[in-house]
């Protein structure tokens, strides 16, 4: 409780100090003021949301609906620009006055290519894409609207060439949560933003087999398309400048911030198959809070049905051997049933999804304001598993499910996130101080299952758990304008802090779903059997339920520091350095830097380059996870296997037993190089290449089998405690590989007048390509299984298989072509895209 009353009371104290300072009649006194308007310079039509920024400074307007702006400034002499998505930016040079007011008005030209949008990422000054020294992707509200999916992570993999996301199937929890990548890396290796602010992560760790297995990301899907205005993707490492997580890059999600306008939209669709039904509603309004506040509200509802590409079910089904010697072709006509009829349904679940966000700021003082933004979502999911055929009495109740029974997961999503704060100028300083918090709760309701070794008198309906995650951070953030006296264009100071304290649960399942026959009693364990007398399986088949003793809640705190320098030397050199200290509650303290640069070596031909060390810490969840689940794994013969497994949290006994060491954070080094170009009028073309080296990467290891030849009777003597549960293998997180990331991101623009009309063509491509360098045993796990030889348990801790999930189980090629035509209020948009190959290697 100390590190959580101690955050409260600081940021507390903070936030008193700087909004006291902020509205001081005073700090008014001392202020200058810069108005006017921004029009089109053809027309002289005001532009509602054009941007005004200062050179140097993170701070700016958005002009209203007459197309005027205003902003309150320490005195000096600044460098003002304008930017409109569609026209070229503008810059004046004005100099404030204490208690005056300067008159500007900015007459934007159209430009054909929308390469001067504002980006609010990649650093703490504001900057157009094509000036930023790291590359930056922004997808707009009308790219969200006009793409063919209706999810976050759905979108962005068709729009985002670096980015790839698909649904699961037959995982478990994972088949609700997609787990994401950028840059062919983790999905905990991303950070993601709301308005500037870092978003919690999802209560769900990935264990099953998945790309991302071992692993913990963020849900973009929790967040309604309809309330954003453009999402920003940084495509470099910048854990120096956001903290940890932010190794592959950052997605920044910008809310909307339109007032006096609704708009409402719906959309469904189908697959070419006929299933996978979607429709989609949403409703979004603004309204003005005085001249320069507003209130921004979304609602947004989804219903996603499901998708089914599996086969006819062709082995046994009554009895081993009923597929070849005709007995369960006999039995299904009897009982006036199909071989489709026990198929499984590999593809995408079900979801049901309702949101509400809202944006908002309050003017305080001509220099001041309070802003706030947030949410609540729900999401009910359906999705199953491996059907469990009449012939396997270990697994089935016949007097319940005589033809047996596919089971379900339904899963209940629910999160929120709150984020409150006070931005504005004193004394030449921008300043900004936040609190957010954020929560993420997955429950998982069992259903069309049974515990077989309650028989009969089994439920067919378990609640198995809840899995919780909360997370609540105060940030404090500053820039300065320095003065130089005209020998630069601009230096600006960065600095400043952030306390994050989070929060990991895990609750038990209701008995039924995870026990034993009746638990025991004084006359001893009463439970079903087979006819050899060996209990059936316990617990709710296809998930079993969290354990009392698998009941974690667990706290840490973090706290951290910046400082930077961004300087624009001259209007064709740029250049960024800084420096984070932060020190997790857990495992310690770690120190990141980074230094990128942009030259313009000649007009419109740019080479840009960054070089940043970087690290992740690892998360509760992968610290203190453990349960036992279920998973199929191939035999010998080459069949799928069900076998409970268990994943022990990072500290427990077995886990020492095993020889896995404590977690301890990855690191990374990030080395990026690229040019910018635009060739001729209204052609733009980026390319960037990265090397990302990452050391220590957790993963989850593969799983230490009972059966296994060599340390099979190891394994079995180290998890007897585990018999009542079924456990036959056991897995672990571990710090335990080195990878290499090789790659290139291209993306080639072209817009031009057509007849009456806009043409813009887009061509994007990524290509990645992720080695396991090295696998780290520790030495305490080949003194256990292998009498001290690290080669001899290389493929135990891990495999061929895992090795492949990092390497090639997503695609490492990905192109996007788009070509757009628009008249007026009228467009179409066709986009291609292709993927590479996916490889799977299994163990054999």
């Amino acid at each position: 409780m100390r590190p959580r009353r101690f955050a409260a009371a600081l940021w507390g104290t903070a936030a008193l100090v700087v909004l006291a300072s902020l509205t001081s009649e005073a700090a008014a006194a001392q202020q200058g003021t810069i108005a006017g308007s921004v029009v089109s310079a053809d027309t002289q039509e005001p532009l509602a949301g054009a941007t005004i920024t200062i050179v140097g400074l993170a701070r700016g307007a958005i002009a209203g609906a007459e197309g005027s702006y205003r902003l309150t400034l320490a005195p000096g002499v600044y460098t003002v620009r304008a930017t409109f998505l569609g026209y070229s930016t503008t810059e004046e040079q004005v100099t404030v006055v204490a208690g005056q007011t300067v008159d500007v008005t900015f007459r934007l030209e159209i430009s054909a290519l929308a390469i001067d949008e504002i980006v609010a990422i990649g650093a703490r000054t504001a900057r157009t894409v094509l000036e930023s020294p790291v590359p930056v992707d922004v997808i707009s509200a009308v790219e969200l609207r006009e793409a063919p999916e209706l999810e976050v992570n759905q979108i962005l993999r068709t729009l985002a060439p670096s980015f790839n996301a698909s649904h699961q199937t037959i995982s478990d929890g994972t088949d609700h949560i997609n787990p994401a990548s950028l840059r062919g890396l983790g999905p905990d290796q991303v950070l993601v933003l709301i308005n500037g602010k870092r978003r919690h992560q999802s209560a769900i760790v990935h264990v099953n087999g998945t790309f991302g297995r071992g692993t913990v990301g963020v849900d973009l899907n929790a967040i309604p398309t309809a309330a954003i205005k453009r999402i920003e993707i940084l495509r470099d490492g910048a854990s120096a400048q956001y903290g940890s997580d932010a190794i592959a890059g950052v997605i920044n999600i910008v809310l909307k911030d339109q007032t006096d306008y609704t708009q409402v939209n719906a959309t469904g669709g189908v697959t070419g198959e006929g299933d996978g039904e979607q429709a989609k509603a949403d409703v979004n309004y603004g309204f003005r809070i005085g001249e320069r506040g507003y209130f921004n509200v979304t609602g947004e509802f989804l219903e996603r049905r499901r998708t089914d590409r599996s086969d006819t079910y062709t082995g046994d089904i009554f009895t081993s051997g009923g597929a070849t010697d005709g007995t369960d072709e006999a039995e299904l006509a009897a009982r006036g049933l199909t071989r489709d009829d026990f198929s499984m349904k590999t593809g995408q679940g079900q979801a049901t999804f309702g949101a509400s966000f809202f944006n908002a700021a309050v003017p305080l003082t001509e220099s001041s304001e309070f802003y706030a933004f947030g949410g609540l979502t729900k999401r009910q999911g359906e999705a199953t598993g491996f059907f469990r055929l009449p012939r396997q009495e270990e697994r089935v109740v016949p007097e319940l499910f005589p033809n047996g029974f596919l089971p379900q997961i339904h899963t209940e999503i629910d999160d929120g996130s709150i984020t409150a704060g006070v931005r504005g100028n004193r004394a030449g300083w921008d300043v900004d101080l936040s609190v957010t918090r954020g929560t993420n709760g997955f429950r998982f309701n069992i259903e069309n299952t049974n515990n077989a070794s309650l028989g009969a008198s089994s439920p067919i309906t378990f609640d198995a758990g809840k899995l919780s995650f909360r997370q609540t951070t105060g940030n404090f953030d500053a820039v300065r304008l320095i003065d130089t006296q005209g020998e630069l264009r601009s230096l600006s100071l960065v600095l400043g802090g952030e306390f994050r304290v989070e929060n990991y649960e895990i609750e038990a399942g209701d008995d039924a779903s995870w026990q034993l026959g009746n638990g025991g009693d004084e006359a001893g364990v009463d439970f079903d059997t087979l006819a050899s007398g060996a209990p059936k399986n316990p617990g709710s088949q296809v998930f079993p339920g969290f354990q009392p003793v698998n009941e974690v809640n667990r706290f840490r705190n973090s706290i951290s520091a910046y400082l930077g320098l961004e300087s624009e030397i001259t209007d064709k050199v740029l250049i960024d350095v800084g420096g984070r200290f932060e020190n997790f509650s857990d495992f310690g303290s770690r120190v990141t830097g980074k230094a990128a640069a942009r030259f313009e070596v000649a007009p419109d031909f740019a080479l840009r380059g960054a070089v940043s060390s970087g690290f992740r810490a690892p998360s509760l969840h992968q610290i203190w996870f453990n349960n036992v689940s279920i998973q199929f794994v191939i035999d010998a013969d080459g069949n799928l296997e069900p076998v409970r497994v268990l994943t022990a949290n990072n500290l427990a006994g077995v886990t020492q037993a095993f020889g896995i060491p404590p977690l301890d954070e990855e690191t990374s080094l990030n080395i990026s190089a690229g040019f910018t170009a635009i060739p001729v009028p209204n052609l733009s073309i980026t390319a960037d290449f990265y090397r990302i080296k990452i050391d220590d990467r957790i993963v989850l290891t593969s799983r230490f089998s009972a059966s296994d030849d060599d340390i099979g009777a190891q394994v079995a003597d180290i998890l007897q405690p585990f018999e009542s549960s079924g456990v036959g293998e056991a897995q672990f997180f571990a710090n335990a590989v080195d990878t290499e990331t090789l790659g290139v991101d291209v993306v080639v623009s072209y817009a031009t007048d057509v007849g009456e009309g806009r043409l813009t063509l887009t061509g994007a491509a990524n290509f990645t390509d992720t080695d396991v360098e090295d696998i780290n045993i520790p030495q305490s796990v080949a003194d256990k299984f292998a009498g001290g030889d690290l080669e001899a348990v290389r493929s135990t801790l891990f495999n061929r298989e895992e090795q492949n999930r990092l390497e090639t189980a997503l695609p490492t090629e990905k192109g996007v072509l788009t070509a757009k035509y628009s008249i007026d209020r009228f467009s179409i948009t066709t986009r291609g895209n292709y993927y590479g190959d996916v490889q799977y290697k299994p163990t054999n």
